[in-house]
């Protein structure tokens, strides 16, 4: 494919100096020139391409099968010039590395080479990929400059290479992934362009020191790459350290560490991205950061809350709020009983369901996923939520805001002026919100909401407490789903073996325990439905994930639901209305085949999809 590789920084610059000499060709016409594809297919692709916004044209030739990549790659070499390096062998530079983490240089598989004169050299598979350069510009802040790599070899290299940096730096600790920039390298990196000082300077920097601007960019990129739902900031008193911390599926995990001198700059820079008071250290403040701002190719925005602490200091949580399209109601892992039953809920023209369960557990991306299959030309939807965390085309979405008065209970009285179909409540927090939402719901419209309870059953009693009317609240009250998160198995290392009779028996009591007496099935016949259901030719399965690189060696990767659905019955109507507890609610309920969080977490354990240290953990009987 390629005549000669570079093996040396002094034969790539040479290179480099070469091609600026060559007139510019555009990929098409090295392609055509080497009638690798006719100037009819040049035209066909190029028209293609402004329906498919963002692809390479390279990219989109090799897709139509219309050139090889080694054909592409050999147009880049010959026609337009680009140097060939050898990867593998090329002695990358440390500098060079540490511009570029190596989460985001695997993601791109894009390898830093060499920074001459603040420009970064990088070897790619197809270097005429703009939306990457622009990515890795924005978080390098430099000018980028892209190499030829030849085609299978890059993975390897950007692993060896990253794995070099860990050897130099030394005392990585077993297991640990480099994907996690340590302390050690950040700082080193800075001081070597003067962005940090040492630890005796007891100076502190500027909010709007570049290094800490671009530390600030690199790390929220970062979190995004690699799916943390939150960032925490922790600024410790005295010489010690600001700590941050990255919340991924549902766990803290360290990041990185930085000196004290940074700790004011941090907070006030985070500050002056959401436009908050930097002077204000001493009330909490709440704001938000459209990262568009900041970069363009990140359509991502954080809610930010400062809270002050000890000693006059301030910590910082940032929740990243993708405004992701809502998962569908299949995607949402439901039984097929609980799923058939949740659509035929919300599909009811008027009544309340109510999705519930602590903070984090995943009830507003539920509450989206219900409103997108109902969301149709012929309902109109209104939405009161704090925040907006996932846009529907079609909703007519409200922000409250409690400084200026405008609650949910407000929100929901204006809604009900303006011709609803269906509304939507992020949360009901008082007895005046529940009023109304049980006012709306049994005046002809379709009412969903969360709440913060443990479970399906407890939420009537909740409600009950908070003093709304019980004969209203049962006759509006359709359904109640309580579900939780849990980690699932890292389906890149994911194995199993047959389950061991003592391990099914205890899967079996943990399963029966709930059911009254008279409503366990028999340990045989119960065993029988599982082998049918989730057996491997009838053979049931232990999964577990010993863990891998994609997990950070973990054995737990991305998370799962589980669901407990209460469909409220005559039956259950007549106890809320009676103002029954909890627990005989639960009973009820029970008898009318409800599944607990826990019995969905042991079928969740049996089809693999996590572990029972996960589920024990998360749910309770």
């Amino acid at each position: 494919m390629v005549d000669s590789q570079i093996v040396s920084p002094e034969q790539l610059l040479q290179a480099m100096e070469s091609q600026s000499r060559m007139p510019i060709v555009r990929i098409g016409e090295a392609l055509v020139a080497m009638q690798l594809i006719s100037a009819e297919q040049l035209g066909a692709a190029l028209e293609q391409q402004k329906h498919e916004r963002g692809m390479p044209l390279g990219q989109l030739l090799v897709l139509r099968g219309w050139v090889t990549r080694e054909q592409l790659q050999s147009a880049l070499a010959r026609k337009m010039g680009y140097p060939t390096v050898d990867v593998a062998h090329f002695p990358v530079e440390l500098l060079a590395l540490q511009r570029l983490p190596h989460a985001m240089a695997r993601r791109l598989e894009v390898l830093p080479l060499l920074l001459r004169e603040g420009r970064l050299i990088v070897a790619m598979e197809d270097p005429t990929r703009r939306d990457v350069l622009e990515e890795i510009e924005f978080v390098a802040q430099a000018k980028v400059v892209p190499t030829l790599a030849p085609l299978g070899q890059l993975a390897q290299g950007i692993r060896a290479a990253y794995e070099r940096i860990g050897a130099m730096q030394g005392n990585r600790r077993d297991g640990e992934h480099l994907d996690a920039p340590r302390t050690d390298q950040l700082v080193e990196t800075l001081e070597r362009e003067g962005g940090l000082r040492a630890e005796h300077d007891e100076r502190p920097i500027e909010q709007s020191d570049n290094n800490l601007v671009r530390l600030i960019n690199s790390m929220i990129l970062e979190a995004h790459a690699r799916g943390v739902s939150d960032i925490h900031i922790e600024c410790q008193p005295g010489r010690e350290k600001v700590r941050i911390r990255f919340r991924r599926d549902g766990v803290l995990a360290p990041y990185l560490e930085l000196p004290h001198t940074y700790r004011q700059a941090v907070v006030a820079r985070i500050k002056v991205m959401c436009d908050l008071d930097i002077s204000e250290r001493r009330k909490p403040q709440d704001g938000k950061i459209n990262f568009a701002r900041f970069s363009q190719r990140h359509p991502l925005e954080l809610r930010v809350a400062t809270i002050p602490t000890t000693h006059g200091l301030e910590d910082v949580v940032l929740r990243l709020l993708a405004s992701s399209k809502p998962l569908t109601m299949d995607e949402l892992g439901m039984g097929a009983p609980q799923l058939a039953a949740l659509r035929e809920a919300v599909e009811r023209p008027h009544g309340m369901v109510l999705c519930v369960g602590p903070t984090g557990s995943g009830k507003t991306t539920t509450l989206h996923s219900v409103l997108a299959h109902i969301n149709t030309a012929e309902r109109k939807i209104w939405t009161a939520e704090d925040p907006v965390e996932i846009t529907q085309s079609g909703l007519r979405q409200v922000q409250v805001n409690p400084k200026i008065d405008w609650t949910f209970a407000r929100a929901l009285r204006a809604f009900l002026r303006a011709d609803p179909d269906v509304i939507m409540v992020g949360e009901i927090r008082d007895q005046e919100t529940a009023d109304i939402a049980i006012e709306a719901s049994l005046t002809g419209h379709l009412v969903l909401s969360t709440l913060h309870t443990n479970s399906a059953a407890e939420t009537v009693g909740r409600l009950l407490d908070m003093g709304c009317d019980p004969f209203n609240f049962a006759d509006s009250l359709i359904a109640v789903l309580a579900q939780r998160l849990v980690r699932r198995l890292c389906p890149s290392c994911v194995r199993h073996r047959p389950l061991e009779a003592h391990e099914r028996e205890a899967l079996m009591d943990d399963y029966l325990r709930v059911l009254p007496p008279k409503q366990r099935p028999q340990r045989a016949e119960l065993l029988s439905h599982w082998q049918a259901q989730y057996g491997i030719k009838g053979v049931l399965q232990h999964y577990e994930a010993p863990g891998c690189a994609e997990c950070e060696h973990s054995g737990l990767r991305g998370r799962a639901g589980l669901h407990e659905l209460l469909m409220v019955s005559p039956g259950l109507r007549q106890l809320i209305q009676s103002g029954a507890r909890a627990e005989e609610v639960q009973r009820q309920a029970l008898m009318e085949g409800m599944h607990t969080l826990r019995q969905d977490g042991i079928l969740k354990v049996l089809q693999g999809v996590s572990s029972v240290a996960e589920v024990r953990a998360n749910t309770a009987h």
